[in-house]
């Protein structure tokens, strides 16, 4: 299998690629899309300087030169191997109650500061995603920023909360005056913000920009080329103190002058700075000409987002924090012009849905509109709760949304360069799909989906994503189909719907067939077999290896070959080498299956003997097997596919919010993307044609998709 720099190695080799139209697929295909290109890489968007020079936010004017970022490399390097251990942090967050009581001073300034500071910023992250990021596929942030801002961002809030017990202790009047003197307090640390910090902080930033503290310290900061509104409170560790020591004059001053200040305009002024702080790292352009007019004193005393991203973007420009006149005066000033929201296509074009449902509480809290850190990564289950709990809470949390909204709009992402493709979910839950009571409201609410997004945007071409083509739901699609057909509105619309499955079975059969000796494989076990997926995947396989067995796991018998036997033994498994899971049996009957072999050994020697090496686990969410005491026994998930950061394929957010990584996407999705870039004119619903799989994944790995390698 590829090394870790599998990437790299796979970019470099694909080069340009084009769309064939030389069709096998069984349904006939009449339009042949426009040619797709893979471009070469220019490194690392969240550290490299070749991505600043690529940045699609510049243009002409305002790109800057090579001469300007070559020192950019050696800054962040410094700082790109950072990792943060957050295993602790609700503890430090909790120190300065035990500090607090130790020393007799009040924990509620510290920690109503804190948490106002922590929520502020929360909000303001989802308020940015929802009204900017959701829909603007160009500015696409790297995995590795959002890990990275995601562990930093609370740690200058969590330093000043500890900074602030020795305060209280030593000047109890800055804190605990009385509150008559709030008003004036606030008039001072304005006053004191403009006349010290403002110009404190230009200094202190163009110190900080020197070499040396670049590679110590604010480098760290820099290796955000494109920014979050968070992305202000992300500094190296020994970065918080200079700027505790750059703001802390706002309300130092006036309290050693007038000997009184109140604790609510301290929290005030840092929520405050904070949020102004955090409008200049947002990725918009706001060009209101009281800001832009070059009558308008406004533009010395307030700054815009495109001031500060263009510090971002050259380095050694635009030093100030929040009143350019610094930058005016010292000639450190430049202009910068975010271009790339120009070159968006229009908001009410959308040529492809693919429609998904809530599933379970983990999902909500993995909704990039809740916590855009959690945005990618592996789908983890809540194991705070059991699964009836939990379902049952998000039944309720479901039909609450269905009161105010029929369906939630997901992100939108671009196709080819010329097509836009979104995903919206339903507002259907676990439970939806759990009673078949609730199957013809699920399936009512797909039609009135389509319906919708058909009168506002004249979408036609639609996919079903995991449960809202359950076999016992709709009979794979094929309801959907004959609905939409039945229907006064759409039946004469020319709507397309697809699974997506003839893809995701071609993918499960060649990460199979591509398993390091497979060829000398001599039989498999099948869980799930019996679907139109594994049904499709055994059939081909019997077709091109005829010496392999298949045990298939059920009690029902539906594929009729010498080669295919049947057992109800889950247990089973464990006498061959390869197993394959396309159907979720939960993880307790997993577990009562494998207990009494737990231990066991995988030596031919020992008296009980296993085989079993692998099991690939196409299921969607994977959730991982206890394997405990299988110690030769390794559970991968298979069935996701990998496309290239730079390929002009897919661009944007096409990837958050589904348990993957970046730039990974499901077969099923990938699957309908190309039905919707072909033109298919038919559904795509039923069971799985095999030279359908063949054509499809032909057409796959020409727009530059492939198999996420297996790593053993």
């Amino acid at each position: 299998f590829p090394s870790d720099n599998a990437d790299e190695i796979a970019i470099n080799s694909l080069g340009g690629t084009n769309i064939s139209n030389k069709s096998n697929m069984c349904m006939p295909n009449n339009k042949k899309p426009e040619a797709a290109t893979l471009t070469s890489s220019v490194g690392d968007a969240s550290s490299s300087s070749a991505a600043i020079l690529a940045n699609n936010a510049y243009n002409n004017s305002t790109r800057p030169t090579k001469d300007e970022t070559k020192h950019i490399k050696a800054v962040t390097s410094t700082h790109s191997d950072h990792v943060r251990n957050t295993k602790y942090d609700l503890l430090w967050f909790l120190g300065p109650a035990l500090i607090c009581y130790a020393l007799n001073t009040s924990i509620v300034p510290i920690y109503a500061i804190g948490i106002a500071r922590i929520i502020s910023t929360r909000l303001t992250l989802t308020l940015h995603y929802l009204f900017f990021d959701k829909d603007n596929y160009l500015n696409k942030l790297p995995q590795k920023q959002l890990q990275r801002e995601g562990e930093d961002y609370v740690v200058g809030t969590i330093l000043h909360m500890y900074a602030q017990i020795p305060l209280q202790v030593l000047f109890p009047g800055m804190f605990f005056s009385d509150p008559s003197v709030i008003a004036i307090s606030a008039k001072r640390a304005l006053i004191a913000h403009v006349l010290l910090v403002e110009p404190l902080y230009y200094a202190a930033h163009r110190w900080l920009h020197l070499p040396e503290n670049m590679k110590s310290m604010h480098g760290f900061h820099h290796l955000s080329i494109s920014t979050l509104p968070s992305t202000s409170l992300v500094q190296n560790f020994h970065e918080h103190f200079v700027y505790i020591a750059v703001f802390g004059p706002a309300f130092f001053a006036p309290f050693l002058l007038y000997g009184e200040m109140h604790w609510t305009i301290i929290g005030a002024y840092l929520v405050l700075f904070d949020l102004i702080n955090a409008y200049g790292h947002m990725n918009i352009k706001y060009r209101h000409p009281i800001f832009t007019s070059k009558y308008s004193p406004f533009q010395y005393l307030f700054y815009t987002p495109e001031f500060h991203l263009g510090h971002h973007a050259f380095f050694r420009a635009n030093y100030a924090l929040f009143m350019p006149i610094w930058d005016h005066m010292f000639g450190s000033w430049r202009k910068y012009t975010k271009t790339d929201t120009d070159k968006l296509l229009p908001a009410n074009k959308q040529d492809f849905v693919f429609i998904g449902h809530n599933a379970g509480l983990a999902h909500f809290l993995t909704c990039p509109e809740w916590d855009v850190y959690a945005a990618y990564g592996p789908f983890r289950t809540f194991k705070y709760l059991p699964y009836s709990v939990e379902f049952l809470f998000c039944n309720l949390v479901g039909a609450f949304c269905r009161l105010i909204m029929s369906c939630y709009t997901c992100s939108r992402y671009m196709i080819n360069e010329t097509l836009i493709g979104r995903v919206i979910c339903i507002c259907r839950t676990p439970i939806d799909y759990i009673k078949p009571s609730r199957y013809p409201l699920v399936n009512k609410d797909i039609v009135k989906l389509i319906k919708s997004q058909n009168k506002h945007y004249g979408t036609k071409c639609f996919g079903l994503g995991n449960l809202n083509k359950m076999k016992q739901v709709n009979d794979g699609g094929q309801l959907i189909s004959d609905m939409v057909k039945a229907d006064p509105e759409l039946k004469d619309k020319d709507i397309r719907v697809w699974t997506g499955d003839t893809m995701t079975a071609a993918s499960v059969y060649h990460q199979l067939s591509e398993l390091p000796g497979f060829d000398t494989l001599d039989s498999i076990f099948f869980v799930g077999a019996n679907g139109k997926i594994g049904n499709a995947v055994c059939k081909h396989l019997l077709t091109t290896k005829p010496n392999l067995k298949i045990r298939i796991y059920s009690l029902s018998h539906t594929l009729d070959h010498p080669n295919v036997t049947y057992t109800s033994d889950l247990a089973d498994l464990l006498n061959h080498r390869v197993v394959v899971l396309g159907k979720q049996l939960g993880v307790r009957k997993y577990s009562k299956a494998l207990s009494p072999f737990r231990g066991a050994s995988s030596k031919k020697q020992e008296l009980t003997p296993y085989k079993c090496r692998v099991i690939l686990d196409y299921t969607v969410p994977y959730i991982p097997i206890d394997l405990t005491g299988f110690h030769n026994i390794e559970h991968h998930q298979i069935a996701v596919l990998e496309t290239s950061p730079d390929s002009n394929f897919l661009k944007g957010h096409f990837d958050i919010g589904f348990g993957l990584e970046q730039h990974q996407i499901y077969p099923c999705h990938a699957g309908c993307i190309i039905n919707t870039l072909y033109d298919r004119k038919t559904d795509e619903v039923g069971e799985i044609c095999v030279k359908d799989m063949i054509t499809m994944w032909k057409r796959g790995q020409e727009l530059g998709l492939r198999n996420r390698p297996l790593k053993f």
